[in-house]
């Protein structure tokens, strides 16, 4: 059938076409016939000779030219002749609201929306002659930016010379006094109580200002200066008459942004502006010069996506709108690229269906619903993905035109199936004119590879700037975008601005920074943006994701109309009539190039109406594996090894890839792993080696090796250590160094002798092996390299090390927790009032070519370290007194970057226990990464010889063996504290210079911290019993120091073997089901039917018989009936021993509560597990810190003061501070507490086979770690337990929102486990459970916007087969969360914590990778649960 869109698109369509025509009709018709309908009458005189204008009833008189000051601040362009109905009526309202004397406030949507609102308040100063000012709004705006700004200045006219301060008057002061237009731009972006500043501005037209001066309404001006001659008026400064303020703003909600103050929003008269009608956009399109063909599609299209906005006004569901802005550029590639699909070119304009999965995957739920909307049009207009072939053939410079480009292009009809295309293939020839950059055009470099996907790129890129849009590269990290972006400005022949981002950025930061003179004057410096806009150049922003949409937005009028208001008071402009000193032409050639990385991680909240209104996207493609294979063939990589290396990556997808706890491989990953293999044969060590396998948690690592083995990687056997050793020695002849047989390197020459660091080292094989690979990168051209490592394995000291034998000149820097961007770079003081830049450790490394080294790296920030990514990346960086360090530009102001100048960049691991950031995580994609292990035993052995020569060998050798059973057990997860060999060192150091102190009292110099944990310090000295060292428990060795003598002794209980049980062959006959007699000596009864507890019996509870209404367990050794003799129960008996059951059950859940000797069971219960509880908790506890810890607010009154306000200081600004504080969620952006769900094992297999494995135990400890281990983390951790057994398959135990709040809760649940589990009736529901867990959690994270990803855990038996259930339904059930095309992902993992033969392995093998776990030992669980949730939620 027809789709019922057809028909008013049909009638739209005829509609479009009369529409200009019709329009004009009716407008001459209105002239001619005097009537005004709404129609602009100007230029007449009213009776005192003043001219006025005039739409419909209501007329205005204008303002008289020579009153005005600033002419050339009278907006002129954005009026058409025949502006449409909509715009007149607007216009009309705002002349009569401009005639009450009323302030002005329009809203409406954002992006587009904002940039029409924005236009029409031009539109209307343009009609009425006024001049305007502008203020752009964002969260970085402070009182003097509404004010009045701060100038030191030198007057050397004044008694020889001297400094004064000098108060600049901010837009709203320029425009109350000089009576111009206030336009108020964003107003939902102020933080609060900001614009409350403005409040008596706009009510009574007063304002006290900073220099002492007092704005007052021209009335009351008049009236006080009438009544005072005396001059005590001369601090008043009336308001002008014509003064208005226009404010633009978007309602919050349903829109993000922050609501207005009542007080303010009061003071306005509001306007809702709507987004242009289709008619309107048909005619505006036309007006661009597009073809009446293309300017229909463009508004047929606008008009399908208006019509399929969803009705939900709801924050999180509503759909982003279309940037209209965009349509007039769209219309214009459509025509002049006729083959190219009109579908990409409007992807590339409302990028929500880029056909990549890995965009999709990390879309918001408001993404997504933007993505069916646009999917929906698409269809409605049957537009596909069919495109003909662009490429370029050539390019030259224009005759006579030295900033605009000839590009001829090659044209196919059809895509080329092959990987590089042939030109000769080509149907015909197009030619187009585009802006470029001045400089000599050049071809595609020869370095550049080029690919199917990379020339499609620089196509669309090449299209939307023949359009005049400006560019936004999106891809994951490390796929190519920043190579394509100068790939671009190079054949263009432009010189490139780039300008890294980061997350401390304001806006002002954005556009341009304080400064002083050599005579201490402040002022104001272009920014890279600023800078590329005055000169044609392009302006790469890099980090794009980087930036809040509050500081992204300060660019929105410079990106969409080409004019911005500049905080020094002057503006720029694209303007052709531009002829004053206040105003700076925009050059026509000036492009932006903005990088932004999306990731897995989080949704691209910053990829708003806004940013899309601003950019055309385009998303760059994953590469496909013939791209890879020829990007990568640039290496003298062999064949064999490309193809592994493709393997792997191939097979490390987005979800094996979270499962192995490991990214996914970039195409930087893999040239970096190809350039190692060329020097270093070892596959498998280079990429455990980038993807720092060594720290990724056992559970993990397991899954990473699994892959690897199956791309055929595995690990190199080498010789050992101690033959390795012979060979590898440090030999140092002059300026030669060398180490091994096949490493040779010439030591540099030094200027500075000092620098170069002499550590006490000893060199041991181990370490010897990692100095040589990191010096071998460094031969062949490495210059950044990332250390991560334990405390105390000697990071600093192989790098002290290196730079010692290859006379490398080290510079220096220790980052915290406060360290800033500034600080990295250079360090600003004052002296004589003026700003003095002091070269960082960093610059003065990049002059000379030092090393430096950045330690402590972790404490710090991560967007500190990323700033450098620039410098390593593209060799470029900006530093704050203007210079730039680059790698290939010379001149004025530019640091040559020295080609030996290397990072060296220290860091802790990630993870818990360590407080550190994750910078691995962030920003190790830019460095060679490296681990630093703790020495192996052969080599710590050694180590501990050479720091204690004269202790006995044997006991060396013992103490390296404990500490590393030590750290055996911290990767095992069983203690807290990761043992290193700087504890091994310093036992070995103590016993060398005292060598009559007893060894145990040593060793409590690194354990005492443990002491306070007994079940912990009893594991540590049970590790050095098991060596020789008699550690015991604390109090013994406490007594023994004291008293001189004494000694503990352990006690070992042993459990009664119940493992081996026996048969009941001759049970006797059944009448009936019943409870039976109560034994209070508790004998064993087998083969009966009198006495509860029995086995191997009939009609009474127990355990192994048949007919018994329930299970009962006390204690006995088991005997099972066969089940021939199980068969002979009737159903009438079953159905009796059910409901005796069922009654039971309802009793026994009745009466559960917390006696006191509950209350000691529960203790005893908890008392094995306390040491897993307080390690899950401290791991819980480290990332619930890490969410919570707080950031430097800045802008602030008082504080510490912010380095980079010095200049404002220098002026006396208040405002000049920073403190540390929690700040504030952008709007829409808050945090939802993980949820978890644990599915556990209820069923009566549970409780029947207890005595044979102690699964029921096991259950009911991974229970109770997690309800103690969660207690106290509401606001990071929602969890809930339910359970399932044969009657049901979700028994609710804890519920989301609602954990147990004490010990007599959680006991609760666990009695209710070992109650469903002892009453419920045979069945398996673990299919079912998991399937319901996993359902469940889909469709909360999809009513309420969830983007972060569910865990689901459930234990369980492995009793499927029992049931008829195949491993393969578990597995695909299993998989289901992780295969959800929209929202968040939900993680299933299962733990079988029994099995009869080999069923839990065959299942374990049905499962995805690294999901299933298999648990015989009662100790195991707690751990498996604890590494699942570190991984998940850490």
């Amino acid at each position: 059938s027809s789709s019922p869109w057809l028909l008013p698109q049909a009638v739209a369509a005829e509609r479009f076409i009369t529409a200009r025509e019709s329009h004009d009709r009716r407008l001459l018709s209105a002239i001619s016939n005097g009537k005004d309908n709404g129609v602009i009458r100007k230029g007449q005189e009213t009776e005192n000779g003043t001219e006025s204008v005039r739409i419909g009833n209501v007329e205005k008189v204008l303002r008289n030219n020579h009153d005005m000051k600033g002419k050339n601040l009278i907006p002129n362009g954005y009026l058409s002749d025949q502006p449409s109905q909509t715009i007149l009526r607007h216009l009309q309202w705002m002349l009569a609201k401009d005639n009450l004397k009323q302030d002005m406030l329009l809203i409406g949507p954002p992006g587009a929306g904002s940039l029409y609102r924005r236009r029409l308040a031009m539109m209307y100063a343009e009609l009425t002659r006024q001049e305007v000012e502008i203020l752009t709004i964002s969260a970085d705006m402070t009182e003097n930016d509404l004010k009045q700004r701060r100038e030191l200045v030198y007057n050397n006219a004044v008694g020889g010379g001297g400094a004064m301060v000098e108060f600049m008057d901010q837009a709203p002061v320029r425009a109350a006094i000089q009576g111009r237009t206030l336009i108020l731009d964003g107003l939902e972006k102020a933080e609060r109580n900001v614009l409350p500043t403005l409040n008596n501005l706009l009510e009574n037209r007063e304002m006290h200002l900073e220099d002492g001066r007092f704005l007052v309404s021209p009335e009351r001006f008049k009236e006080l200066s009438r009544d005072h001659f005396d001059g005590s008026t001369s601090f008043l400064v009336p308001t002008h008459e014509d003064f208005r303020v226009v404010a633009l703003g978007v309602p919050a909600p349903p829109y993000d942004g922050r609501s207005l103050d009542p007080p303010l929003r009061s003071r306005f008269q509001i306007r809702r502006i709507d987004n242009p009608t289709t008619d309107e956009l048909y005619e505006d399109i036309m007006l661009s010069g597009a073809s009446a063909e293309s300017a229909k599609f463009c508004a047929l299209f606008s008009a399908a996506m208006e019509s399929d906005i969803s009705g939900d006004d709801s924050t999180l569901s509503r759909t982003l709108d279309f940037p209209f802005n965009a349509l007039p550029s769209v219309a214009k590639i459509i025509d002049h690229f006729p083959d190219e699909s009109k579908k990409s070119v409007l992807v590339r304009a409302y990028p929500m269906d880029t056909d990549d999965t890995r965009m999709n995957q990390v879309m918001s739920k408001r993404h997504e619903n933007s993505q069916k909307t646009f999917t929906r049009a698409c269809d409605e207009l049957n537009l596909d993905g069919t495109s003909g072939t662009y490429e370029i053939d050539s390019i030259s410079p224009s005759k006579g035109d030295p900033f605009h480009a000839d590009i001829s292009i090659s044209v196919s009809s059809a895509l080329t199936s092959s990987l590089f295309a042939d030109n000769s293939s080509s149907s015909e020839d197009l030619k187009i004119s585009v802006p470029s950059g001045g400089n000599e055009c050049r071809q595609i470099s020869d370095s550049f590879v080029q690919t199917v996907s990379s020339k499609a790129v620089l196509m669309s890129m090449i299209q939307d700037h023949f359009a005049g849009r400006d560019i936004l590269l999106i891809s994951p990290k490390g796929e190519g975008k920043s190579a394509i972006a100068m790939e671009f400005a190079s054949i263009l022949g432009y010189k490139v601005n780039l300008f890294g981002l980061y997350k401390e950025m304001s806006g002002r930061d954005l556009i341009m920074r304080r400064t002083t003179d050599s005579e201490g004057e402040t002022g104001w410096a272009d920014s890279q943006l600023i800078e590329a806009a005055k000169h044609g150049h392009i302006c790469i922003l890099d980090g794009i994701e980087k930036l809040s949409s509050d500081t992204l937005g300060i660019l929105h009028s410079l990106l969409t109309d080409r004019e911005l208001a500049l905080p020094d008071g002057s503006k720029l402009s694209a303007r052709e009539d531009i002829n004053d000193q206040s105003r700076t032409k925009i050059h026509p050639s000036f492009r932006v190039v903005a990088l932004g990385s999306i990731s897995k991680d989080a949704s691209p909240s910053w990829l708003t109406e806004e940013a899309i209104s601003m950019f055309s996207t385009v998303a760059l493609p994953a590469p496909s594996h013939d791209c890879l294979s020829e990007i990568l063939k640039s290496s003298n990589c062999s064949e064999r090894d490309l193809h592994k290396i493709l393997h792997f990556h191939n097979s490390l997808t987005q979800s094996t890839a979270a499962d192995c706890g490991v990214s996914p491989l970039s195409t930087r990953n893999l040239l970096r792993i190809v350039k190692r293999t060329e020097t270093y044969n070892n596959i498998y060590d280079n990429i455990c080696s980038l993807l720092v396998a060594e720290l990724i948690p056992p559970i993990q690592r397991a899954a990473l090796e699994s892959l690897l083995a199956k791309s055929n990687i595995l690990p190199v056997t080498t010789d050992s250590d101690k033959e390795g050793h012979d060979e590898l020695k440090i030999d140092v002849q002059n300026d030669v160094l060398k180490m091994g047989e096949n490493f040779v390197m010439e030591r540099k020459k030094v200027k500075r002798p000092e620098m170069v660091p002499s550590p006490l080292f000893y060199d041991i094989p181990s370490q010897l092996k990692i100095m040589k690979r990191l010096l071998n990168e460094w031969t062949v051209g490495e210059r950044a390299f990332l250390l991560l490592g334990n405390q105390g394995v000697g990071k600093n000291k192989v790098i002290d090390r290196i730079c010692e034998i290859a006379n490398f000149e080290r510079e220096y820097i220790q980052l915290h927790r406060d360290s800033t961007i500034g600080q990295l770079t250079l360090s600003p003081s004052l002296e004589d009032g003026k700003i003095v830049w002091n070269d960082s450790p960093l610059v003065r490394a990049v002059i000379e070519g030092c090393s430096l080294v950045i330690d402590e790296a972790d404490k710090a920030p991560v967007e500190v370290i990323s700033v450098l990514k620039s410098l390593i990346e593209d060799g470029e960086l900006l530093l704050g007194d203007g210079r730039r360090i680059s790698r290939n530009n010379v001149g004025e102001g530019t640091i040559p970057l020295h080609p030996d100048f290397t990072i060296w960049v220290i860091a802790n691991r990630p993870g818990f226990p360590f407080h550190g950031n994750d910078l691995f995580e962030e920003v190790g994609d830019c460095f060679s990464s490296c681990v630093i292990p703790n020495p192996n035993l052969y080599s710590e052995i050694n180590l501990l010889k050479s720091y204690a020569p004269s202790v006995d060998e044997e006991v060396l050798r013992k103490i390296a063996a404990s500490f590393a059973e030590l750290r055996h057990l911290f990767e095992k997860g069983d203690i807290g504290y990761p043992y290193s060999a700087r504890e091994a060192v310093s036992v070995a150091k103590h016993f060398e210079k005292y060598p009559n102190d007893d060894i145990v009292s040593i060793l409590h110099n690194v354990i005492d911290m443990d002491s306070y944990d007994k079940r912990l310090f009893d594991r540590i000295g049970e590790v050095f019993r098991e060596h020789g060292f008699p550690v015991k428990n604390y109090g013994s060795w406490k007594a023994k120091v004291m008293a001189g003598d004494g000694r503990g002794v352990l006690k070992i209980d042993y459990l009664t073997d119940r493992t081996n049980e026996g048969t009941s062959n001759s049970p006797p006959g059944l009448k009936g089901p019943k409870h039976g007699k109560w034994d209070e000596n508790n004998e064993a009864h087998v083969g009966g039917n009198q006495w509860a507890g029995g086995t191997g019996g009939s009609d009474t509870a127990g355990l192994g018989g048949r007919g018994g209404p329930y299970r009962l367990d006390r204690g006995h050794q088991v005997h099972q009936v066969s089940d021939e003799a199980k068969k002979e129960v009737s159903k009438e008996a079953a159905a009796a021993a059910r409901k005796i059951a069922e009654k039971a059950l309802k009793e026994r859940l009745d009466e559960i509560g917390m006696s006191e000797r509950e209350w000691e069971t529960y203790e005893g219960f908890i008392q094995d597990i306390k040491v897993d509880i307080a390690n899950l908790r401290g791991t819980l506890q480290s990332v619930q810190s890490k969410t919570s810890e707080r950031d430097w607010i800045k802008r602030q009154s008082h504080g510490e003061v912010d380095e980079s306000k010095l200049v404002d200081a220098v002026t006396g600004d208040r405002y000049i501070y920073k403190r540390r504080g929690t700040i504030e969620p952008q709007v829409g952006q808050t945090k939802k507490p993980k949820r978890l769900r644990f599915v556990m094992d209820c069923s009566g297999s549970m409780y029947r086979f207890n005595g044979h494995d102690q699964r029921l135990n096991r259950s009911l400890e991974a229970a109770a770690l997690v309800m103690e281990s969660f207690d106290g983390m509401e606001q990071r951790f929602d969890y809930s337990i339910v359970g399932h057994s044969g009657d049901s398959r979700c028994i609710e135990l804890v519920n989301f929102g609602k954990p147990p709040k004490n010990a007599k809760e959680r006991m609760v649940i666990l009695q209710t486990m070992v109650a469903h589990s002892q009453f419920c009736q045979s069945g398996d529901n673990t299919i079912g459970a998991i399937g319901h867990a996993i359902q469940d959690e889909i469709k909360t994270s999809s009513e309420e916007g969830n983007t972060d990803d569910s865990v689901v855990i459930a234990v369980s038996d492995a009793n499927l087969a029992r049931y008829g259930i195949s491993p393969h339904e578990l597995g695909k059930v299993v998989s289901q969360g992780s295969s959800v095309s929209e929202g968040a992902k939900i993680k299933a993992f299962c733990i079988f914590i029994a099995s009869f033969g080999s069923e839990a392995e065959e299942i374990k093998r049905a499962l995805p990778l690294g999901r299933s776990f298999l648990c015989l030992k009662t100790s195991d669980l707690p751990r498996i649960v604890r590494n699942i949730l570190t991984v998940e939620v850490a």
